[in-house]
C-alpha cells in the first residue's frame, strides 16, 4: 500500500532516479566478481548505467508535474540539469580507468560514488522542497567527502579529504540555519509555500534578511565563491584528477541548480537583497579567482582558481536574474563542463608510472609527443578565455549580453575585463605546450576511452561554439519553466 499522497505515477516519474540506484548498487555487486586487473570493465559499466539512465530520463519526458506530495518537480528546468550531471559523470568514468591503473587502487566503490553524488545532484535538480535538496545535498558531498581522500597512502588526497569535509560540515550547518529561520518565518519547507508566504510582506524583515545571508553563504560554499573559496584550491590539488574534474563541474552546477530553485522560486519577493549580495560575490569572486590563477604553477591549482573565476562568471546571469540570464547560466554551466572536463581530460593524460604531470613544466613540449592532446588543450584553454569560435566565447556573450539588457553594465564590463586578465594564465599553458621542447617523463600514451572522452570535449566545445542553437533553445525552455513556477508561487 502506498503512503497518503502518493501515487504509481510517482514511481514512473522517478524511473532515472531508480535506475541511477539499482545501477549503482549493481557496479558495487559486480565489483565484488571483477578482477582487480579488469577495473575497466566497471567504469564501463558504469558509463552504461548513466546512459540507461539519461534514456530513461528521455522516456519519462517532460510531464511538467511536481510528483511526491510536493516534494519534486519534473520540468524541463531539472531535465537539463538532470543530463548535464550524467554526461559529466561519465566523461569522468571514461577518464578514470587509466587513472586508477596508474594509482593502482579499486574502482568499484569509487565508481559506486560518483553514480551515488550524480544521485544526489539529480535531487538538487529537481527539489522544490528544503528537506529534499538539503538531502540531495549531503547525498553528493558525502559522496565527494570520500572520493577526495580515495588515494589512501597520497598525503596530499587525505589532507584534502579532510579539508573537504570539515569546512563542508560547517557550510552545511549555515546553510541549514538559514533554511530553518525560513521554515520559521513561514511555516513550510516548500518554496512555493514560502514565496507565497513572503509576498504579503509580514514576516520579520531583518530574520529574513538573516536568512538570506546564511543561505547566501552556504550555496557560496558549494559554488567556491570568495570569501568561501579557500577550501578550493588544496581539495582539487589533493583529490584524484578525476574527481577534481567533476567536482569542479558536477558540484559547481548542482550546487546552482539549488541556487535558482530556491532564490528564483523560493524567494522572488527578497530579490532585490539577493542580488545585491550575489552582485557583490560575482565581482569579488571573478576578481580574486583570476588574480591568484596567475601566480600558479601546479595546473590544478591553476584550473581550481580558474574555476572560481568561472563561478563569478555564471553569477552574472543571476544577478541579472530575468529569463535571458537564467538561460544564460544554464549556457554556460553545460559549456563550462565540456572545456573544463576535456582539460582534466589532458591532466590525466600526463599522469604516469614515473610523472605526476599536473605541474605546468609537465606541459614542456607536447605537442611534439601528442600533437593533438596538445592541438585539444590549446581549443580548451582558449573556450576558458572566451575566445571565439569557441563554445567559452558563446557563453560569455550570452552571460554578459544579458547583464546589460538587465541594466548591470557595469557588472558585464567588470567581467570583460576578467576574461582578459585570465587569458595569461591560460596562454601560459600553450607556451608551455608549443614552445618548450624539454619533454620529462615516458611517453603518455592515451587509453580509447580518454581519448574518446577528449575527443567528446573538443567536439562539444566547438560545436556549441559555432552552432549554439539547439543549446540556447533547451536552455530558454528551462528558464521558461522555472520563471513559470517562481511567477505561479508569487500569485
Amino acid at each position: 500500500m502506498l503512503p497518503p499522497g502518493f501515487s504509481p505515477a510517482d514511481f514512473y516519474y522517478l524511473l532515472p532516479e531508480i535506475v541511477l540506484t539499482l545501477g549503482s548498487i549493481l557496479v558495487l555487486v559486480a565489483d565484488l566478481y571483477v578482477p582487480r586487473e579488469r577495473r575497466g570493465v566497471l567504469t564501463g559499466l558504469s558509463v552504461a548505467v548513466a546512459a540507461a539512465t539519461a534514456l530513461a530520463i528521455v522516456a519519462v519526458g517532460n510531464p511538467h508535474a511536481t510528483i511526491s506530495r510536493g516534494l519534486l518537480s519534473i520540468d524541463a528546468f531539472g531535465i537539463f540539469f538532470k543530463l548535464l550531471f550524467l554526461g559529466a559523470a561519465a566523461l569522468t568514468l571514461m577518464m578514470s580507468g587509466p587513472y586508477l591503473a596508474v594509482e593502482g587502487t579499486s574502482a568499484g566503490a569509487y565508481c559506486f560514488l560518483v553514480l551515488a553524488a550524480t544521485l544526489g545532484m539529480m535531487f538538487m535538480a529537481s527539489g522544490v522542497e528544503l528537506v529534499t535538496i538539503f538531502i540531495g545535498l549531503e547525498t553528493m558531498a558525502v559522496s565527494f567527502y570520500i572520493l577526495a581522500g580515495y588515494l589512501k597512502p597520497n598525503a596530499r588526497s587525505n589532507e584534502a579529504a579532510v579539508k573537504y569535509f570539515l569546512l563542508g560540515a560547517f557550510s552545511l550547518g549555515i546553510l541549514l540555519y538559514g533554511m530553518s529561520l525560513l521554515y520559521g518565518l513561514t511555516g513550510s519547507t516548500s518554496l512555493k509555500a514560502i514565496a507565497t508566504a513572503l509576498a504579503d510582506e509580514t514576516a520579520n524583515r531583518q530574520l529574513l534578511l538573516l536568512a538570506v545571508i546564511l543561505v547566501v553563504a552556504g550555496v557560496g560554499f558549494k559554488i567556491a565563491a570568495v570569501p568561501f573559496h579557500m577550501w578550493a584550491p588544496d581539495v582539487y590539488e589533493g583529490a584524484p584528477t578525476p574527481i577534481t574534474a567533476f567536482l569542479s563541474v558536477g558540484s559547481k552546477a548542482a550546487s546552482f541548480a539549488m541556487l535558482l530553485r530556491i532564490f528564483v522560486e523560493g524567494l522572488p519577493s527578497m530579490s532585490v537583497d539577493w542580488r545585491v549580495l550575489f552582485e557583490a560575490l560575482a565581482i569579488v569572486t571573478m576578481t580574486v579567482g583570476n588574480i591568484a590563477a596567475i601566480t600558479q604553477s601546479n595546473i590544478k591549482r591553476m584550473l581550481a582558481y580558474s574555476s572560481i573565476a568561472q563561478a563569478g562568471y555564471v553569477l552574472v546571469g543571476v544577478v541579472a536574474g530575468t529569463p535571458r540570464g537564467i538561460a544564460a547560466t544554464l549556457i554556460y554551466l553545460l559549456v563550462y563542463a565540456f572545456m573544463q572536463l576535456g582539460a582534466f581530460a589532458v591532466v590525466v593524460l600526463l599522469r604516469r608510472q614515473d610523472a605526476i604531470g599536473d605541474e605546468l613544466k609537465d606541459f614542456n613540449g607536447l605537442y611534439f609527443r601528442r600533437p593533438l592532446a596538445a592541438f585539444a588543450m590549446l581549443l580548451f584553454m582558449l573556450s576558458l578565455g572566451g575566445i571565439p569560435p569557441t563554445a567559452g566565447f558563446m557563453g560569455k556573450f550570452w552571460l554578459f549580453g544579458a547583464a546589460i539588457e538587465a541594466g548591470y553594465v557595469r557588472l558585464a564590463v567588470i567581467g570583460v575585463l576578467n576574461s582578459a586578465l585570465s587569458l595569461y594564465y591560460y596562454i601560459r599553458v600553450v607556451v608551455f605546450m608549443w614552445l618548450r621542447n624539454e619533454p620529462a617523463g615516458s611517453e603518455p600514451k592515451p587509453t580509447p576511452a580518454l581519448a574518446a572522452a577528449i575527443a567528446i570535449a573538443l567536439l562539444g566545445t566547438l560545436a556549441l561554439g559555432i552552432y549554439p542553437r539547439p543549446l540556447f533553445e533547451a536552455a530558454e525552455a528551462s528558464a521558461r519553466a522555472l520563471g513559470a513556477v517562481a511567477e505561479t508561487a508569487a500569485r
